[in-house]
């Protein structure tokens, strides 16, 4: 592997985590680059891209940073700590091992990478170099899943036994990245990963027996669903797709109850269901910031020098149950 870099000694504590941005994608535009700008610890430091017009246009919007005509030219940067990866799915782990290398910590865009041994390379990358990566899951940081993970903790749903989870939504944009395979398109890489990594964050191993069904078009998935059985006993079902009517809910049933999360993976106000043999209890979700605590919890990662909420083997074990799946939709 070649040579890490020196890390940088910006970051050190006491101070904002200086981003870059590799891109100009939508996300970054529209909820990454707010989040930066909204934590006290963070600092939007710098922007990649060849088309001056959208630097441009991201200078007007979002206050002045280092605006760098390449990618390259960003990760040479002195002043850039961390660096937000939006890139297409295919550029996750080039340009994730070339910040890597530069001394850079990465925020990858989900999926980390477009099988286990590209996500491997990344998180060996991470290790050698002492810098931190994660998968940004951002859904991870919202008060929903929060309670979810306290009623699971305090077990009175008993043993888990059946996980039914939905992301979906009608894909009415043409031309998009979403729908070419040579980019990583597709259902499942781009919405049923959520339910994957929720499915994997409650089961915590990986399924001894796969079972898909998938319809495809451009060369893509377009509508799947997975059935995953585990060791323990449990079976869960994932379904993902943008052909047709939205849809995110998930279904978590033991041996005591079941907990119903409409909304799974939003960080809006709702509510959780919760049904035991006392009845049905309906617990208030707050609204959170997902984006700007995933910003704020990385950034004081790299502060404190502490490990970070979603680890790199559970990112490794996904990608291998999501690896399997895909080879399974394409058989």
């Amino acid at each position: 592997m070649a040579r890490c870099r020196a890390r940088c000694q910006r970051g050190t504590h006491g101070s904002p985590v200086h981003w870059g941005i590799l891109g100009c994608a939508r996300i970054a535009r529209l909820q990454v680059i707010p989040a930066i700008l909204r934590c006290a610890n963070a600092q939007l430091q710098a922007m990649a891209s060849r088309e001056p017009a959208r630097l441009a246009e991201c200078q007007a919007q979002f206050g002045p940073f280092s605006a760098h005509a390449s990618y390259d030219a960003l990760l040479a940067d002195p002043a850039v700590d961390a660096v937000y990866l939006p890139l297409p799915n295919s550029l996750h782990c080039e340009w994730a091992i070339k910040a890597m290398r530069a001394g850079k910590h990465v925020l990858c865009e989900k999926p980390l990478a477009l099988n286990a041994a590209e996500a491997e390379r990344m998180v060996a990358t991470a290790r050698d170099c002492g810098v931190l990566l994660m998968e940004a899951f951002m859904y991870r940081y919202t008060e929903r899943v929060r309670k979810i993970r306290e009623i699971l903790d305090s077990g009175v749903l008993g043993d888990i036994r059946s996980i039914n989870s939905t992301f979906r939504f009608l894909l009415d944009r043409v031309n998009t990245i979403k729908e070419q395979p040579e980019l990583g398109g597709g259902a499942l890489y781009d919405v049923g990963c959520y339910p994957l990594n929720l499915i994997g964050m409650i089961a915590q191993d990986e399924p001894v027996e796969t079972v898909v069904a998938c319809d495809r078009a451009h060369g893509v998935d377009i509508n799947l669903s997975a059935i995953l059985r585990y060791r323990s006993g449990l079976v869960a079902s994932l379904h993902c797709g943008f052909n047709a009517f939205g849809r995110m809910h998930t279904e978590i049933t033991g041996t005591q109850g079941t907990l119903l999360a409409p909304d799974t993976f939003l960080d809006d106000a709702g509510q959780l269901q919760l049904i035991t043999a006392k009845g049905c209890e309906t617990i208030a979700v707050a609204a959170s910031d997902r984006y700007g605590s995933e910003i704020a919890d990385f950034s004081d990662a790299i502060l404190q020098k502490r490990p970070l909420a979603l680890t790199l083997d559970e990112s490794l074990r996904n990608m291998r149950v999501l690896e399997t799946l895909l080879k399974q939709s394409r058989s």
